[in-house]
């Protein structure tokens, strides 16, 4: 535990040869910077699907190890709005961004990669878990290279080029990810457009508000 006092400390690294580095680093316990909400885990790319070898019993066991209070004390859980492949509740991307979206429901859990069985089963533990979805990558259709992977840009920003405008569609696509988990009684708290990215992160008022 951190004294409220100011402390400095300081010292020496080498690294090797005649490389010598001195520092102090002074440390105020008193000043509060950023404030953490708690710790969490992921299931994305198919890690949630990992314990369905296991008995329903162990599963439970799994989940409730992890986000259990009284054992690992989870409670943010990130979810991967898939794009790729048997993994996307937009299975064919229609022609244009006037339609139609023909999304899938989420009762298959391949089109979620497990995830909101790993979402309801947490909240069994946890009922004040944080869900922050998000997405990887914008489906293939949405983007300047036409393919989920590799990078790219959404249709319509700056300088893409492209036949049509995408991103009011793309925005109504992760909506329609939240809306989904809001049909199963779960609430989505935090909604990312963009993987790594944390200034596209979007606290998602529709997310809370509805």
């Amino acid at each position: 535990m951190l004294a409220s006092a100011a402390t400095a400390v300081s010292g020496q690294v080498s690294y090797g040869g005649n490389l010598t580095f001195e520092t102090t680093i002074n440390i105020d316990a008193s000043q509060q910077y950023q404030t953490m909400i708690g710790g969490g885990c992921s299931g994305a790319f198919g890690a949630a699907c990992t314990t369905n070898t296991l008995s329903a019993a162990s599963q439970q066991e799994v989940v409730k190890t992890l986000f259990d209070e009284n054992i690992g004390g989870l409670s943010i859980l990130r979810n991967l709005i898939g794009s790729s492949a048997g993994a996307t509740i937009l299975p064919t991307c229609p022609a244009t961004p006037s339609g139609p979206f023909n999304y899938t429901s989420l009762n298959a859990t391949n089109q979620d990669s497990c995830q909101l069985t790993l979402a309801q089963n947490a909240l069994k533990y946890n009922p004040d878990l944080y869900l922050y979805a998000d997405a990887w990558s914008a489906p293939g259709c949405f983007k300047t290279t036409g393919r989920e992977a590799g990078g790219g840009f959404i249709c319509g920003v700056r300088r893409s080029n492209c036949t049509y405008d995408w991103r009011e569609a793309y925005a109504n696509y992760l909506i329609e990810y939240v809306k989904l988990y809001q049909q199963r009684g779960i609430k989505v708290s935090l909604l990312g457009a963009y993987n790594e990215y944390a200034y596209f992160m979007l606290l998602c008022n529709y997310c809370g508000n509805n």
